[in-house]
């Protein structure tokens, strides 16, 4: 089996995945600025990892059988490229399952016990955070809803579990999950919101998922709800939220995902992630889309795609992509 790494990633990283492959496979690696030499070999390969594979690739790669995208979600040009190959099995990879959970955790103490707000008073020599009534949030005992329970969210059950909350979640497809105290559907959603005290969403960006929360859905929370995003930005309606930050509906948020991001290098410095005055709120802390930059990045990464390599060569594919859906 002849599988072709499409991507930036370190070399070391790419040897080490090949040293460990099972027999009969062969691993190859080109960088993005090799893309040509990609597309002129792509009959050879029967399995493709990397992200915004190029048509040109595509309809070469004769004997493709495996598109692997090689970190969380989707890109559009892959969705829409791949309706015209509905015979390529499409995989993600969830090496990023651990980081996002921890970061989605630290964003909800961070908002519920306000301590961006308070740290930079301190900075300044102000200790009003002290003597004010301007209490934190408590979270045992308190409700968190998941919104999304595919890896990331099984993990935040956990979290939320050993810090004695009370858990529910919506997921994609009805089942059981005992673990938690309850668990819906999408259809359910404005069911459970009322009760959540503290809500984490970690949906990935599919047309389903846009403007998953809305106007209508931030109307049925709580007032003072602790509001966390490490999915998507889309998935929560930009207008929706800013209204909901300006009236005090939300009561903490962090966020990692956004709506706006640099589009050049250049632009790195000076990019609002809104085109709403976000940075007026005190009660939100902001972080720029980076839950996965943690020490461990690489080698989880390379476990990860060690896992998916064996289970391809030995016929049972984890990680398959559900197309009508998209994750």
């Amino acid at each position: 089996m002849e599988i072709l790494f499409l991507t930036d990633s370190d070399s070391n990283d790419i040897e080490i995945i090949a040293s460990q492959a099972p027999e009969g496979v062969h691993i190859h690696h080109l960088r993005r600025e090799s893309v040509d030499e990609a597309i002129q070999r792509a009959a050879e390969f029967e399995v493709v990892i990397g992200g915004r594979i190029p048509t040109d690739l595509l309809e070469r790669a004769t004997n493709l059988r495996y598109l692997v995208i090689p970190y969380a979600g989707v890109p559009e040009m892959d969705r829409l490229n791949l309706l015209h190959y509905p015979d390529i099995a499409l995989l993600n990879s969830h090496y990023n399952t651990l980081p996002a959970a921890e970061h989605a955790w630290a964003l909800v103490l961070a908002a519920a016990k306000r301590i961006p707000h308070f740290d930079r008073d301190l900075r300044q020599g102000n200790w009003s955070g002290r003597y004010e009534q301007d209490l934190s949030v408590l979270l045992a005992g308190k409700t968190l809803l998941l919104i999304g329970y595919g890896a990331i969210g099984l993990q935040l059950a956990e979290i939320g579990k050993a810090f004695k909350m009370r858990v529910q979640a919506i997921k994609r497809t009805p089942g059981s999950a005992p673990q938690l105290d309850r668990l819906g559907t999408a259809d359910d959603l404005h069911t459970f919101l009322p009760d959540a005290d503290v809500i984490v969403i970690s949906l990935p960006g599919t047309e389903q998922t846009i403007d998953f929360i809305d106007q209508e859905a931030f109307a049925k929370m709580r007032d003072g709800v602790i509001f966390v995003n490490v999915g998507r930005g889309p998935v929560v309606n930009e207008d929706a939220f800013y209204e909901a930050m300006k009236s005090g509906k939300i009561g903490g948020a962090g966020i990692d995902t956004w709506w706006v991001y640099p589009s050049q290098v250049n632009e790195r410095a000076n990019t609002s992630p809104s085109h709403h005055p976000l940075d007026q709120f005190d009660q939100l802390v902001m972080s720029p889309h980076r839950a996965a930059h943690v020490t461990d990045r690489g080698e989880a990464w390379v476990k990860d795609m060690g896992a998916i390599i064996r289970s391809i060569a030995a016929g049972k594919p984890i990680n398959v992509v559900d197309r009508t859906h998209w994750y």
